[in-house]
């Protein structure tokens, strides 16, 4: 590794760092936002300085979406997000991210269409499934959030204990499918 790869990575690292921090803290010690954003500002600081990151193009647009997802800006963690999706379509954590963007922005199809994306690309993920649940909730989409959310339990029956404090799910509660869901899962 020569001197400006091993610089590029020490960057990385460090936003890695500062993201990690950001994120670990706030549910220990209830971090303020002041604090969040300025080890997101440390963190987008040390991406800035990575110069032609070659083959990190893709990680580094998604660790500036993450950083400004943290900053509670996920209008402009959209942007970096979509970046990323161009250029490596098969990440799922991308699409995780920039659909949960996408509905703290009211872009609710959009969403759909990022976790529909995710679930083709690996149809075992649960967490993809019981998101895509949540969004077609949101949506109106009955029948497929009833079926994304099956899904979602069949492949871990754990995501059962979220289901009731996850609001999303508000609007197909009543649902007499949705019971029988909830109550075959147990």
């Amino acid at each position: 590794m020569n001197r400006k790869q091993a610089q590029r990575q020490k960057n990385i690292v460090a936003a890695e760092g500062y993201l990690e921090l950001a994120t670990a803290l706030d549910g220990s010690c209830c971090l303020s936002l002041d604090l969040k954003k300025q080890l997101v500002d440390l963190a987008l600081s040390s991406l800035n300085k990575v110069i032609r990151p070659a083959g990190h193009k893709p990680y580094i647009l998604f660790l500036k979406g993450q950083a400004h997802r943290i900053a509670e800006r996920p209008r402009l963690a959209i942007t970096f997000f979509e970046q990323s999706h161009k250029i490596d379509g098969e990440n799922l954590h991308t699409c995780l991210a920039l659909a949960w963007c996408c509905k703290r922005t009211q872009q609710i199809e959009r969403a759909i269409e990022v976790m529909q994306t995710a679930v083709e690309m690996n149809s075992e993920s649960c967490i993809s499934h019981y998101n895509l649940a949540c969004y077609c909730a949101l949506n109106q989409q009955i029948d497929d959030a009833l079926m994304h959310l099956t899904f979602a339990l069949n492949l871990n029956p754990d995501y059962l204990s979220k289901i009731a404090s996850e609001s999303d799910f508000d609007s197909i509660r009543d649902n007499p499918k949705f019971a029988d869901i909830t109550t075959l899962a147990v």
